[in-house]
Order: C-alpha cells, then sequence, then structure tokens
C-alpha cells in the first residue's frame, strides 16, 4: 500500500504569482525541507503555541497535522480535484493544476502523487510545480517532464543555511528535463543588496538562460506594498520579470484561495 499523502487544502482560485495569471486548481501538500523563518509571518498554532515562518506555516509545521487530510489512494484524491475543475462557457480554456506546499518534492516518489498528475495531465491540464528546488529529484516519469517547474530557490533572506537551500544539481536537473521552467526569487529592499548577489550567482552556475522572476516579500498586502515600487525598479534595473501575489492583493491574508 502507499505512504498517504499529507494534504493540506485543495481549491480552485486564479494563479497569483508567476507568469501565467489564470485560473488554476491548487493542491498544497504538507510537510517542507525548511522552516523560513527570516520570512517573519507567525501563526498560533492548535496548541496555542506561535509559529513563526513563511506565509504558508500550516502546511509546513506538524502542529497543524490534525487539519491535514490524508489520502491513501490516487482515486479519492483525484475525485476531491475534480470537485474544482470548472468548464466556461465561452471558452476552452482548461484550469492549470498548480502543485504547492509545504515542499512538494518530499513526495514526488509517492504513487497517490504521480498518477493523479498523470490522470489531469492526460486530461490535458497544464502541470505547474511549485518547488524550493533544494531536494534531489529523479526525472524517471513522464509526467515530470511535461510539467514546468516555478523554482523559488531560498535566499539568505529565509533564514535558512546556505548548504541546505541551493542544490545546484536539482536546479540543472529541472532546466535540462523541462520547459518553461523559470526562477521566482523572493526579495525586499532591506535585504537586495545581498540578494542580488546570491541570485547572480545561482544564474552564473545554473548553465543555462531561463527566465528570471522577483516577487516582493510580503505575507500581507501593508508589506507586500511596502516592496512593490522598489523590486519593480530592480526588475527594470536588471532585466528581469516582475510577478506579484495577486492572491495577497485581493484578499490580503485570507487562506484557501
Amino acid at each position: 500500500m502507499s505512504a498517504k499523502l499529507p494534504v493540506v487544502e485543495i481549491f480552485d482560485s486564479l494563479q497569483g504569482e508567476g507568469p501565467f495569471l489564470h485560473p488554476a486548481i491548487f493542491l498544497r501538500t504538507a510537510l517542507c525541507c525548511f522552516k523560513c523563518k527570516g520570512f517573519n509571518c507567525s501563526l498560533m498554532a492548535p496548541d496555542g503555541s506561535t509559529v513563526t515562518g513563511c506565509d504558508t506555516i500550516r502546511a509546513v509545521s506538524p502542529k497543524f497535522k490534525e487539519s491535514w487530510t490524508y489520502y491513501e489512494d490516487s482515486l479519492s484524491l483525484i475525485k476531491a480535484l475534480e470537485k474544482h475543475v470548472k468548464t466556461y462557457p465561452h471558452s476552452n480554456f482548461k484550469q492549470d493544476l498548480v502543485l504547492t506546499g509545504g515542499e512538494p518534492l518530499l513526495h514526488f516518489n509517492n504513487p497517490v502523487l504521480i498518477e493523479s498528475l498523470e490522470h489531469f495531465y492526460r486530461l490535458g491540464h497544464t502541470l505547474t510545480v511549485e518547488t524550493n528546488a533544494a531536494l534531489p529529484i529523479a526525472f524517471d516519469k513522464t509526467v515530470l517532464t511535461k510539467a514546468r517547474f516555478s523554482m523559488s530557490v531560498k535566499l539568505s533572506n529565509s533564514g535558512e543555511s546556505r548548504d541546505k537551500r541551493i542544490n545546484y544539481s536539482t536546479i540543472r536537473a529541472i532546466v535540462d528535463n523541462t520547459e518553461q521552467s523559470y526562477f521566482k526569487f523572493v526579495v525586499s529592499k532591506d535585504t537586495w543588496e545581498h540578494d542580488k548577489e546570491e541570485i547572480f550567482e545561482i544564474l552564473d552556475n545554473t548553465g543555462r538562460s531561463i527566465p528570471v522572476y522577483l516577487m516582493p516579500l510580503g505575507g500581507d498586502f501593508k508589506s507586500l506594498q511596502n516592496n512593490t515600487q522598489f523590486v519593480v525598479e530592480k526588475c527594470i534595473e536588471q532585466g528581469f520579470f516582475y510577478t506579484d501575489r495577486i492572491h495577497i492583493r485581493a484578499w490580503n491574508t485570507k487562506e484557501g484561495v
């Protein structure tokens, strides 16, 4: 029997980050290899303690595990995802399926996940994997080569150590085995001088030119707005692409949207 796949939430919304700002179905898996306390978002856990980390703490900290759903087989997960598939009266567009987390690469050996991705790819849905690109990955399944990877490689502003967060082997594997994959770096005006040196180093060591998006740091509307103009200016200056956080613009800190 396959290991159970821990899922934080499934919902449909607009893809709010990256180059494809259109309707999508989101599958958020649980657990991550990082805590990213440097992002300084906080959330109260069910036990009353405060957990600090990224803007999806409830997908990272095991303190929230009682709220997760555990899928034992791909059929049950596919049925749950299908509830969010929409048809449009004036468009043949099919929603993207966005795999996010947590860190989805933790579950790439789980048949429950892989079989579900294969199902939706066969139906014509574009697959996007949001990853920190820090864990090993083997492109031994065709469906993985058909996905686009949004590589949000963590910088020092995450609070994670360099040896953990930068894995050139994984980055090169993604770049060499997929099409339309891209970098998405979270930056802020407070840490930019160090951020840019890390970004340049990563690009110099990747070996191929792929799109680079800069996204302003911010877990709520106020902090996002505080970094927006600066990041836009740096994109203009460096020739990088800008990506916003549309879900925060629209809903601020509301979850599941």
